[in-house]
């Protein structure tokens, strides 16, 4: 039995886009990072077009990429800002980013 637990959206590129952030786990294995590209589709809501499963060791070395990209471009604000219309929780990628202390 697949344990899903949603993690949260970013916002995607285009207006009708989404990147959904979830974590996968089959029981006595280690979850790993999925993220699915998602497409609304007007009165049958989102759906699912991609999927990309991470390794449990691969989300350090994402995160360490990110990590690598020009501050400018990390901290832009999304040129399609909005909110989705289904009450869905959108988190931006700056949301994601390590906090140090």
């Amino acid at each position: 039995m697949t344990i899903e637990k949603r993690l949260g959206d970013l916002l995607g590129y285009d207006e009708d886009t989404r990147v959904e952030l979830v974590q996968v786990a089959e029981p006595g294995e280690a979850p790993t990072l999925e993220l699915r590209l998602e497409r609304h589709a007007g009165e049958l809501g989102w759906q699912t077009h991609r999927r990309i499963r991470l390794a449990a060791g691969q989300i350090g070395a994402l995160r360490d990429a990110l990590n690598l990209m020009d501050l400018d471009a990390r901290n832009a604000k999304h040129p399609g800002r909005r909110t989705c219309t289904d009450g869905a929780d959108v988190i931006e990628l700056t949301a994601l980013r390590r906090q140090t202390s």
